[in-house]
């Protein structure tokens, strides 16, 4: 039997954070996490890495007297020489290049026809510096939230709500603060049925009890309604 167990049993009912509330919480921080590793991984290394590869290709490429059209052009060969350039390379063409080529064909933009305008498509790198720096930044926002998420996590965790004959006792690590039952004044429960939380509140202030966060709240509650029910 646990100790959450033998408390409901007695006249003392202590809450502790809700397991599933906190798996929850620290899957959602380690995806953040995830995430924010992968974009300082192309920020610092995968970014740079791509630019780098494709230069000998594309330098060679924009020397071409070519157009955005002959570029993209299956007609000869079913294949695209812009592809077969950098299949030559063992490379994929960077969607940089090919996607700014078909929306100008597909749009019927006059840079279609200008080899000057490819040659300049062509020179430019695969990322650009604002790319690389909008990685570092997604990467600090990702860490930022994760942060919050398991800064929110320890407060939930350090709160206890406990419950005996004559208080319901508020703790956050070595803090705690007693609400009177003597001064228990209403229940708020419009949120207990769909969400479960109830607000108490005492002549001395008020408590948000979430049956969400921390089990042992829902004992708490039904004798808190035990007890309003008898001064009614």
């Amino acid at each position: 039997m646990s100790e959450m167990e033998k408390h409901a049993e007695g006249p003392v009912v202590t809450t502790q954070i809700n397991r599933e509330y906190a798996l929850r919480f620290l899957g959602v921080a380690a995806l953040f996490i995830g995430l924010s590793g992968w974009f300082l991984y192309d920020g610092k290394i995968g970014y740079p890495a791509q630019n780098e590869a494709v230069v000998p290709v594309t330098t060679a490429l924009a020397q071409r007297d070519l157009t955005a059209t002959d570029w993209m052009n299956t007609a000869k060969t079913g294949t695209a020489p812009l592809v077969e350039a950098f299949r030559a390379a063992n490379l994929q063409v960077p969607s940089k290049y090919s996607d700014t080529f078909n929306s100008w064909i597909r749009a019927g933009d006059p840079r279609a026809m200008e080899v000057a305008a490819a040659q300049a498509v062509l020179q430019k790198p695969v990322y650009s510096a604002e790319d690389i720096h909008a990685q570092f930044v997604s990467a600090g926002i990702g860490l930022l939230a994760a942060f919050g998420l398991l800064g929110l996590l320890g407060v939930r965790f350090l709160t206890r709500f406990t419950l005996d004959e004559t208080a319901l006792t508020v703790s956050f690590g070595q803090q705690s603060r007693q609400y009177l039952l003597a001064e228990l004044q209403t229940l708020d429960t419009r949120q207990w049925e769909k969400r479960g939380i109830l607000k108490a509140v005492f002549a001395t202030g008020s408590v948000t009890l979430d049956a969400w966060h921390h089990t042992g709240v829902r004992d708490i509650v039904a004798k808190l309604q035990a007890l309003q029910a008898t001064q009614s």
